[in-house]
């Protein structure tokens, strides 16, 4: 009997252990997809699904990062890769709309990478920053649960030359997925 008991006990935990491996090796389902789209320096940019970070508010703060479309598969495209990044502070969880005067030191910055280097440390083609332009708004339109919906628009400027960088009819959904 103290055999069978055994047994049934190996076999349970045997169970148990290939349930929990394949359990977490799945990738985890967002029940969002997310999406952000702007016409840059004339181009249109697109991130997809797995290019967008959005995490939640941290004491105020909202993170939203989104590289070009395909930059995260495997292998990575021959093509550069481009990187849009907005911080802001003062985010409580509901539709807001950051304007000028919350840009550069006032709690919002944006900023684009054009051909983001391969190379570790490399230097990019060109890096743009709200803080060096002028007109940027941020709107977050619809906050449902963790997924924030909205629109964009920025006139930045490249932080060597000070070449001039317009992004408009900017678009996103994004979902926190963090656990």
């Amino acid at each position: 009997m103290l055999k069978t008991n055994s047994k049934l006990l190996k076999c349970a935990v045997a169970i148990a252990t290939l349930a929990a491996i394949v359990v977490t090796s799945m990738p985890a389902t967002a029940a969002t997809p997310q999406n952000l789209s702007a016409t840059i320096d004339g181009k249109k940019f697109e991130s997809d699904d797995d290019g967008i970070t959005y995490l939640i508010p941290t004491k105020g703060v909202l993170n939203l990062n989104a590289s070009t479309k395909g930059a995260s598969a495997y292998p990575p495209p021959k093509t550069p890769i481009d990187f849009l990044s907005v911080v802001c502070n003062g985010f409580d969880g509901k539709p807001v709309k950051f304007m000028q005067k919350d840009f550069g030191n006032h709690g919002c910055e944006a900023q684009f990478v054009k051909g983001k280097s391969k190379v570790l440390f490399g230097e990019p083609e060109a890096e743009y920053d709200s803080r060096y332009g002028k007109n940027n708004t941020f709107e977050v339109t619809s906050v449902k649960g963790k997924v924030i919906e909205g629109k964009f628009h920025f006139e930045m400027k490249e932080k060597k030359p000070k070449a001039a960088l317009v992004v408009i009819d900017g678009t996103f959904k994004a979902e926190d997925r963090q656990k």
